[in-house]
């Protein structure tokens, strides 16, 4: 769920990319609101907003930039102190 205030747009998108995004938020369960808020955090410098890291959010769906996905690495990445 997205808590930060948030602010309504207009975008202009071709019909049959609006029908892809439609279908992939059923099956993902989620609002095309949602998941194109999902792809815009995706492609946006993930410094932008400083709230500090969690690796188990960057490990789910769209994961951080640079984050490698090597055997083994989830257990260094998601049990570090």
């Amino acid at each position: 769920m997205h808590t930060a205030p948030v602010k309504a747009v207009t975008i202009t998108i071709p019909a049959e990319l609006d029908a892809e995004a439609a279908a992939e938020a059923r099956r993902l369960g989620i609002s095309k609101s949602a998941l194109i808020r999902r792809g815009l955090e995706a492609v946006l410098p993930s410094d932008r907003l400083d709230t500090g890291s969690d690796p188990w959010r960057d490990l789910a769906g769209f994961g951080s930039r640079g984050l490698s996905v090597a055997p083994g690495e989830i257990d260094t990445v998601g049990y570090e102190s």
